[in-house]
């Protein structure tokens, strides 16, 4: 039987705040060593291009220190979708990502690309059925106070009186990082954790790749 030998994953959501999780990918399973936010920066003052550049390069120098520290075998990156964000946010997302494909270039370091799709259907980030009879609920308050009130209201109570939200696909990834990664979490992951989740989720769609090709 061919042996599988560890490999270590270092996974980036990558943006003006850039969610990473590192991984090591065995025949046992993924077991998470790290995992982390490169905490979001604001637009340094100056004129456009000149200041997006210096952002860039700052969000990227972060980047280049954090693969240094962890030194993976393997970089496993969100692909970018274009027209999914205002011209300007995507203007720096493109950006950090050149550097970085630079980096990847020049180091030669395996790099793996993956679309949000992707990833989502392979680690099995889909709604449950207990979220989507929430969404359901939800849905149906807010037509019913609607209907009798002739306004849409922002928010939705369930039957003892304590708010309820709809269920989104962040919502979704979260708690799906949380099943696989469980056991090696500080804590459970939260809503505002839903950058490190992804990246959570990106690393744990290489090692299922890895195990099948195996």
């Amino acid at each position: 039987m061919e042996t599988i030998e560890p490999k270590r994953i270092l996974s980036l959501d990558m943006s003006s705040k850039t969610g990473w999780a590192l991984i090591v990918s065995t025949k046992d399973g993924p077991q998470l060593e790290e995992y982390g936010m490169i905490e979001k920066t604001s637009e340094p003052p100056g004129k456009y291009p000149a200041n997006y550049i210096d952002w860039a390069y700052q969000v990227y120098g972060e980047i280049v220190e954090l693969v240094d520290r962890l030194a993976p075998d393997v970089l496993v990156i969100e692909e970018t979708v274009a027209g999914s964000k205002q011209v300007y946010s995507q203007k720096i997302l493109e950006w950090i990502h050149f550097l970085v494909a630079k980096m990847i270039k020049e180091c030669q370091i395996e790099a793996v690309y993956l679309l949000t799709g992707q990833w989502r259907a392979e680690t099995g980030c889909v709604m449950s059925n207990e979220e989507k009879k929430k969404n359901k609920e939800v849905r149906e308050y807010k037509k019913k106070i609607e209907k009798a009130t002739g306004t849409k209201p922002t928010a939705a109570y369930d039957i003892n009186g304590k708010r309820i939200g709809l269920v989104g696909k962040k919502h979704v990834n979260v708690r799906r990082a949380n099943e696989v990664y469980g056991a090696f979490l500080k804590e459970p992951l939260r809503k505002k954790d839903e950058d490190e989740a992804d990246a959570l989720m990106l690393a744990y769609c290489y090692h299922l790749r890895r195990m099948r090709t195996l």
